[in-house]
């Protein structure tokens, strides 16, 4: 081989290289393609009402808008929870908590966290146990149809492709009033400043069920 015609296919082979190098710069540096990029919101909807309840669905929706897998966090710290920072306390990767909104008599402003926890009953599966507690309207894990059963049911097996979206309803029994519910999603936790985490909130109203009418407010058509 001619000299020259190496010495060419040695600066096309650097070109070559530097290319690659410069579009993996620009997209895992510049465009930063390699973070995720999570959707999160969720709406509520209710969908019937019976002796002074109102059964709500309350829907998460989960979007990957990025270019990299999203998973769920799987391994707890040394207190167990997988999220234990602040104010917010969570034991499960899909997290969704939902409080009341008491009335006031003037005007004020407020925020989540000035929310009490609401007191109510849960159906716990598979054991089919009423527990009457305010921790599980905290804590209610709206990806629980993705434990792995591998590990006793303690982790949850979830993750979203590129472009993949996910929507899970959660059904509650509520009173009449004005609620409010945070939504959480929690991806890996790789180093300080880097963890994936994502919230949102949502306000909504649960208006009183409508009474039967007794028999003697039923009018007959007329002839």
């Amino acid at each position: 081989m001619k000299p020259e015609l190496e010495i060419a296919i040695s600066i096309l082979t650097l070109l070559t290289m530097a290319g690659g190098i410069l579009l993996a710069v620009h997209r895992f540096g510049l465009s930063r393609e390699r973070f995720t990029f999570l959707r999160l919101s969720a709406d509520a909807k209710s969908v019937y009402d019976v002796g002074g309840l109102v059964l709500v669905a309350i829907t998460v929706h989960l979007e990957n808008k990025g270019d990299t897998r999203i998973n769920a966090r799987r391994e707890p710290g040394q207190d167990e929870y997988l999220y234990n920072k602040g104010p917010d306390v969570l034991l499960h990767a899909g997290t969704l908590k939902i409080r009341a909104v008491p009335e006031e008599v003037a005007p004020l402003h407020f925020d989540w966290y000035s929310l009490p926890p609401l007191r109510t009953a849960t159906r716990l599966v598979p054991k089919e146990e009423v527990v009457d507690s305010s921790a599980e309207l905290e804590q209610i894990n709206y990806l629980d149809e993705f434990q792995d059963p591998d590990v006793d049911y303690e982790q949850v097996d979830f993750w979203l492709e590129p472009n993949d979206s996910y929507d899970q309803p959660v059904w509650v029994w509520l009173r009449p009033g004005i609620y409010a519910a945070k939504a959480f999603f929690l991806g890996p936790e790789t180093k300080h400043q880097e963890e994936e985490y994502w919230s949102c909130q949502i306000l909504f109203t649960v208006g009183a069920p409508k009474e039967p009418p007794s028999g003697s407010d039923h009018h007959r058509p007329t002839k």
